[in-house]
């Protein structure tokens, strides 16, 4: 039996291995190879009030603001409060962040932020924050295995195990830490395996989920006509000068305004480009868009990049407090398949990475496990629940139907459509987020309806408390 058991090995995962106590024992349960995910797709900076001109109380309104209304003020200043401390203790674990010619460090300012505020490594984050922890972690006592957790275990009314093909692994807490869903949608800047498994395995469990509608679409990714991931072109290139321009040359949107502000301008072109040429050093500043970028047929250093929007960021996912508690005692959730209230209806950029590591490190340094040592005989009919196979449709019918801009006639055709499809978990979850999008007939935030172009007071709710919205 171990004291934590963790599915998903990202950051948020990985920041509450280490931050539990000593001695405890933990095991990593992650589907993927052990440097997949999406964790180190990151590429913009972690938010956190550490410069001059800032302050936790600015950083929490920015993201107030950001969030259109529907953030959980207590929850967005208290982890705000702690961003200074997490960028400390992530450089005492060796992340080597970017520093400026005086030795402080290096801010970039990206969307909605009003003062330069993301603490980053080059343009890979992301990718720093997850080798730090993982170089960190091999001196703990953690175990790592390589399988897709299939169906949490309950003992009265209380969640204990997590199943796998392998069998069940025991826990005092269970963490879900399982990274976001936007592999869901056809276009996406997400790793393939970002299917929300996560929270398909806490609802099917009855665990409460909330604000299902909100996806954030980042609206620059590279539009090199695939089908399914993009490469993301992050922020922090706005932040240092590149500029959004349309087919006649001319700028025609803040760069640097909201993400659904500019995602929503840019679909109203009929062709876009980001032009970073007049960034200096850009191989240099921005190794990671480059190589990609290069990889794909186009040289940023030479030519505007034709871009479009893809799905970024779930806003939405399990109900979750600041420390990770859900509706179901002994279960946990931290990271982007959390739905803390902390982004309101869209995510201020540099906040999902502040996030996952407070509340991943909350969740592990806690206390909260359960004291009594129990062992509870699984039955072997859950011990290895099937997984549920992921239909390789829902893709083509999320992007055009439940994409950045909606209507009530789009969303019944992909609730139709997908009630079509075998009953699972994904297609539950699929048709939970276009409900939630049919019954918030209003625009905020990453949720735009063409029908419905304004927010509406009533809606000023998260989307578990909408029927009140509907009694008012």
């Amino acid at each position: 039996m171990y004291d934590l058991v963790i599915v998903g090995g990202g950051i948020a995962g990985l920041c509450a291995a280490l931050a539990a106590p000593e001695g405890a024992r933990i095991v990593v349960i992650d589907k993927g190879e052990a440097r997949a995910g999406s964790s180190p797709l990151a590429q913009g900076g972690i938010a956190a009030a550490v410069g001059p001109e800032d302050s936790p109380d600015l950083h929490a309104a920015d993201t107030i603001k950001a969030g259109a209304g529907i953030c959980d003020e207590q929850t967005v200043r208290d982890i705000c409060a702690e961003g200074p401390r997490a960028i400390a203790w992530l450089r005492e674990l060796g992340c080597d962040f970017d520093r400026d010619p005086d030795g402080a460090l290096d801010l970039a300012r990206e969307g909605g932020q009003s003062v330069a505020r993301s603490v980053h490594w080059r343009d890979a984050t992301g990718q720093e924050i997850v080798r730090a922890l993982r170089n960190a972690v091999q001196s703990r006592n953690v175990e790592r295995v390589n399988a897709a957790a299939t169906r949490l275990v309950m003992y009265d009314d209380r969640c204990i195990a997590v199943a796998t093909a392998h069998g069940p692994y025991q826990g005092r807490a269970i963490l879900i830490a399982t990274g976001g869903a936007g592999a869901l949608w056809g276009r996406t800047t997400n790793a393939p395996g970002a299917t929300g498994d996560g929270i398909v395995l806490a609802m099917i469990d009855g665990a409460q989920v909330a604000d299902l509608e909100f996806m954030q679409f980042h609206p620059t990714a590279l539009d090199d006509g695939s089908p399914t991931q993009r490469i993301l072109l992050t922020e922090a290139l706005r932040g240092e000068g590149a500029t959004l321009r349309n087919e006649k040359g001319e700028r025609f949107v803040d760069e640097l305004a909201p993400r659904h502000v500019v995602t929503k301008a840019i679909l109203e072109q009929r062709s876009v480009t980001l032009d970073c040429r007049s960034i200096p050093n850009l191989e240099q500043r921005f190794p990671t868009v480059v190589a990609g970028a290069r990889a794909r047929g186009f040289d940023p250093v030479t030519t505007p990049l034709p871009v479009g929007p893809a799905a970024h960021y779930f806003v939405g996912g399990i109900a979750a407090d600041a420390e990770g508690r859900t509706s179901i005692p002994g279960l946990f959730a931290a990271g982007e398949c959390a739905s803390t209230g902390m982004h309101g209806a869209n995510r201020m950029a540099g906040n999902s990475l502040l996030e996952s590591v407070v509340v991943g490190r909350r969740v592990g340094e806690s206390g909260m496990y359960d004291p009594r040592p129990r062992y509870v005989h699984v039955p072997p009919s859950q011990a290895k629940a099937a997984g549920a196979a992921f239909d390789s449709r829902i893709p083509d019918i999320m992007w055009p139907l439940v994409g950045p801009i909606r209507d009530g006639d789009k969303l019944l055709d992909a609730i139709n459509r997908l009630g079509e499809l075998p009953e699972n978990g994904y297609t539950e979850l699929c048709l939970m987020i276009a409900r939630a999008a049919a019954a918030r007939v209003e625009s905020r935030g990453v949720h735009i309806r063409s029908d419905y172009p304004d927010p509406d007071p009533g809606f000023a709710v998260r989307s578990f408390d909408l029927h009140h919205a509907h009694a008012r």
